[in-house]
């Protein structure tokens, strides 16, 4: 038993948003009827949409248009028909272990149904329960009251005996097949069972267009009169009682379907944290390396004209040997200097490649393009709510909190251009005499121009402030020509990392309330007198 008021509080407190409105919706919707709501539910091809029709044409009932009959997944929503005085709930069929969304959404609606409703009605084959028996042991174990969990075994003319032509063996089988099935679940004696032949021999086909008479031949042993006077025999004054353990039931499944999804966006959550935040860590140190290079290039430029200038007012020295020494320094610099740069911008590039060969970084990924692509979160398609019915919006909800977090479409969205125009930059290469060369020329032009006075300049004290003055201009014309480098690198690394460092805080905050959330919705288990019911993985 679930404090049902602490769980919607719970679900109102979520990481992003509430949820509670949702399923406080789906209830009062549910509570509001007046009469017993009976819910069919199994596998696909097992035979609930024929039995249905069976029902209502025995009843003097039309078939409604959307009920139809096919060997193949017919069923895609969950809809309502009246038999007597319950409403049976007709549900798509589940498949186990399937892949494919639409497979995975008819079994979600059809799970969600179970969760609202007074009887529940499980349809199967001769065969009984293979790959669905994990399930429906799930379903059958949460809290049913005595007589509202039903058996039928459909389709019974197809288990290999024909009534026609021996009905005791065809009744043996019958009673064999019951048997097995109370062990196979562990039922009791109280849990009703029924065996019928919905459509004896496929006698209606696809037909919805029937009357009573068409199965008369085959009444005596099509089981369905056991099944009709079931049905008859449900009381509205037990409603109450019903609707009480309903409650429970559902508000327990919403629990533990929300526990279970917040587990599986924890530990996703989790990965995508931990990327964001060794991105930050990668852009400290490349930036530090970058940083040291830089002082290095600067310090070993201090002095470095100053000498080329001494050199350059000696007397002997020609125009043309002094422009060659020039350039020839300046190139060395250059060169020397650029090297460590192309080493650092390669240790990046392989850096990111390796990342993004990691698992991890594929989940990273696909949330930086959900949260630039403006998707909005809508409530799944489909039938009655429930717990399985609502829990895929609570992914929905943490982009969205993620989108305000960031004030998207912001730093991710206009990271892109920035990513791609640095990635562009990272490959771009300032050759070495296209930056020195400008500073030969300086250099050459004042040495020129002061060629006639060389040996008054090395002893005038103003001269030798003129000097200084030109090397002082120089140096930081070199350093502006080395900046460019230096910024190129920098851009890259900044793009490079820029989603994770512009994620890292909110995932880091959405990982500790998703961590909170979880820890209370276990809690909220652990408080009442039932144990946690067991979740997939």
């Amino acid at each position: 038993m679930v404090d049902i008021d602490a769980v919607r509080d719970w679900l109102g407190r979520l990481p992003g948003g509430s949820l509670v409105g949702q399923y406080v919706d789906d209830w009062d919707a549910f509570e509001k009827l007046d009469r017993p709501v009976v819910t069919l539910f199994g596998s696909y091809d097992t035979g609930k949409s024929s039995l249905l029709r069976r029902l209502l044409v025995d009843s003097g009932g039309d078939v409604p248009g959307w009920l139809t009959i096919s060997a193949r997944h017919e069923t895609f929503e969950v809809n309502d028909a009246e038999v007597g005085g319950c409403i049976i709930r007709d549900t798509p069929g589940f498949a186990v272990g399937a892949s494919d969304i639409r497979a995975q959404n008819n079994s979600r609606r059809a799970m969600a149904a179970v969760g609202l409703t007074d009887v529940g009605i499980a349809v199967l084959t001769p065969q009984l329960a293979t790959a669905e028996r994990d399930v429906l042991q799930k379903l059958f174990t949460q809290g049913w009251p005595v007589e509202t969990m039903w058996f039928v075994i459909s389709r019974f003319d197809e288990a290999g005996v024909d009534p026609e032509y021996d009905l005791a063996e065809y009744r043996e089988l019958s009673d064999r097949k019951v048997r097995e099935l109370r062990e196979l679940f562990e039922l009791d004696d109280r849990t009703p069972v029924f065996v019928v032949s919905q459509d004896p021999f496929q006698t209606a086909g696809p037909d919805t267009d029937l009357s009573r008479g068409t199965w008369d031949d085959f009444r005596g042993w099509d089981g369905m009169r056991d099944l009709a006077d079931a049905f008859e025999a449900v009381s509205p004054s037990a409603l109450p009682g019903w609707r009480h353990t309903a409650g429970q039931r559902y508000w327990t499944a919403v629990l533990d379907e929300t526990v279970t999804e917040l587990r599986r966006q924890l530990s996703d959550y989790t990965a995508r944290a931990e990327v964001a935040a060794s991105g930050v860590a990668r852009r400290d140190v490349w930036e530090s390396e970058l940083d040291t290079l830089d002082r290095a290039a600067q310090a070993s430029l201090d002095g470095l004209v100053e000498e080329v200038m001494r050199r350059s007012w000696e007397p002997s020295s020609g125009a043309d040997e002094l422009q060659a020494e020039i350039q020839r320094t300046l190139d060395e610099w250059f060169t020397k200097h650029e090297v460590r740069l192309q080493r650092l911008q390669q240790s990046i590039r392989k850096t990111k490649e390796r990342e993004r060969a990691r698992p991890s970084w594929a989940g990273f990924a696909s949330l930086v393009a959900t949260l630039g692509a403006g998707e909005d979160a809508s409530r799944p398609p489909g039938g009655p709510g429930g717990a399985a019915e609502h829990v895929g919006t609570v992914g929905t909800i943490l982009i969205g909190m993620l989108k305000a977090a960031n004030n998207a479409p912001g730093p991710i969205a206009g990271g892109k251009a920035s990513s791609a125009k640095a990635a562009g930059g990272l490959e771009r290469h300032i050759g070495i005499a296209e930056a020195a060369l400008p500073l030969a020329v300086y250099l050459a032009k004042v040495v020129d121009e002061q060629g006639a006075d060389r040996a008054r300049l090395n002893q005038d004290k103003a001269a030798a402030e003129k000097r200084q003055q030109v090397v002082t201009e120089c140096t930081q014309r070199t350093r502006d020509a080395w900046q460019p480098f230096v910024d190129d690198v920098r851009e890259a690394i900044v793009a490079e990392t820029r989603d994770q460092v512009d994620l890292d805080a909110s995932l880091r905050q959405l990982v500790e309330q998703l961590q909170e959330a979880v820890a209370e919705g276990e809690g909220l288990f652990r408080a009442g007198t039932v144990p946690l019911l067991e979740t997939e993985a």
